[in-house]
């Protein structure tokens, strides 16, 4: 669309050509590390959905360390009696922030900027999706606060790690 006629008018009008310097190919390796994040992080909560709430819960359920990689922890004090139980995963990209994916996803749209030479469209993009992503990361982890009395005390982050 708009925005690809836009990168593709700016690279060829100074005359260079789109993935030709180091700042490109470093957005491209960017882009896909933040990929790779968002995908597995979006992945293992896609399966503690999936394949959580069909686990039996008991309170033997509450060590860490299951094959899902999270601790079953019923949101209604421990009873069980909730329709839902809900889940803290317990995987590396979890381990020091609330919202991986959305990390992720925002590392992805910083590698894209840079690989199109921090064009206003790029970066308005990425602008635009921090701006979107960070309060969501926010409430989120100040929802797993809440809800959960034993949530990891080193996942002090939302979105962004020592920053966010």
């Amino acid at each position: 669309g708009l925005d690809g006629y836009t990168r593709n008018n700016r690279s060829t009008a100074s005359g260079k050509s789109w993935g030709g310097n180091l700042l490109s190919w470093l957005g491209i390796v960017t882009f896909f590390t933040g990929m790779g994040i968002n995908l597995h992080s979006d992945g293992v909560l896609r399966k503690l959905r999936r394949y959580g709430p069909s686990m039996k819960p008991t309170t033997q359920l509450k060590n860490y360390g299951n094959s899902f990689g999270a601790a079953l922890i019923d949101s209604n004090g421990g009873n069980f009696t909730t329709s839902k139980p809900y889940y803290i995963p317990h995987t590396p990209f979890f381990r020091y922030v609330s919202c991986p994916n959305f990390a992720g996803e925002i590392l992805e749209w910083f590698g894209f900027a840079m690989a199109s030479e921090f064009s206003y469209p790029s970066v308005a993009f990425l602008v635009y999706t921090a701006a979107n992503l960070i309060p969501r990361g926010v409430a989120h982890l100040e929802w797993y606060l809440r809800k959960f009395d034993n949530y990891p005390k080193e996942r002090r982050w939302a979105v962004i790690p020592f920053v966010v």
